[in-house]
């Protein structure tokens, strides 16, 4: 039997007869898999924390027929800080739901799965202010790797499907107003005394690349159900 080791995050579960679970697990060197963890709720709650949503660990795992198998598994972070503080949890649900969307089952995604690891403890020592920068830097970096480019023609509108910011207007475009459109022109630039943007500006930035994400990989995210704040969106 061959055993196959990686480091993962848990970013899915769902109990599956009397006492077992299957865990959707972001890996570091396998992408997104799923494991069968045999008889996990019948244990002790440590061990089934070991399992649970948002847990850092090294996993050891086997493949049998078509299912992989979940033979140890010695966790590093459970990440309880970010679990009982309501503001943090809510970027984190939603970085949870931008990896079940974006990642598909098996694609080898090493450098997402670093940077998520960074931003999980980022996001322990940050304010929301500073979260919510990295979230936006975070997808604009998905949709370069996705191998896609927003061109800056202008700055009154975005079009999705075109991939630009333009000057020129229709039905399918969206309406820039200035403070977003700085938001999204200087984004990758380092502005000495910068100003400090309003939250609701960063919101609404996200959720335009969350359209612009949704429309060219076909998936299905959405900010507003994460948030419980009173954000524009």
């Amino acid at each position: 039997m061959k055993f196959i080791k990686t480091k993962g995050l848990v970013i899915k579960k769902i109990d599956f007869g009397e006492g077992d679970r299957i865990i959707t697990v972001f890996s570091e060197n396998f992408g997104k898999i799923d494991l069968l963890v045999k008889g996990i709720r019948k244990s002790k709650k440590r061990d089934q924390s070991s399992v649970d949503l948002l847990t850092l660990s090294n996993f050891t795992f086997y493949k049998k027929g078509d299912n992989f198998i979940l033979n140890t598994i010695d966790s590093i972070e459970f990440f309880y800080d970010l679990k009982k503080n309501i503001e943090k949890l809510e970027i984190v649900s939603y970085i949870l739901s931008v990896i079940n969307e974006v990642v598909l089952p098996g694609e080898r995604k090493k450098e997402f799965f670093q940077r998520i690891e960074k931003a999980l403890y980022f996001i322990i020592k940050n304010e929301n202010y500073n979260n919510f920068i990295m979230l936006l830097k975070m997808m604009n970096w998905i949709i370069k790797n996705e191998g896609y480019r927003i061109d800056i023609l202008g700055d009154k509108y975005f079009s999705i499907s075109e991939s630009a910011i333009t000057d020129f207007g229709d039905d399918k475009v969206i309406p820039l107003k200035k403070d977003l459109f700085e938001v999204l022109a200087n984004l990758e630039k380092k502005v000495e005394n910068e100003k400090k943007i309003e939250l609701n500006t960063l919101v609404d930035a996200i959720i335009l690349y969350e359209k612009y994400i949704n429309y060219h990989l076909d998936t299905k995210l959405s900010l507003k159900k994460h948030l419980f704040g009173g954000y524009s969106c």
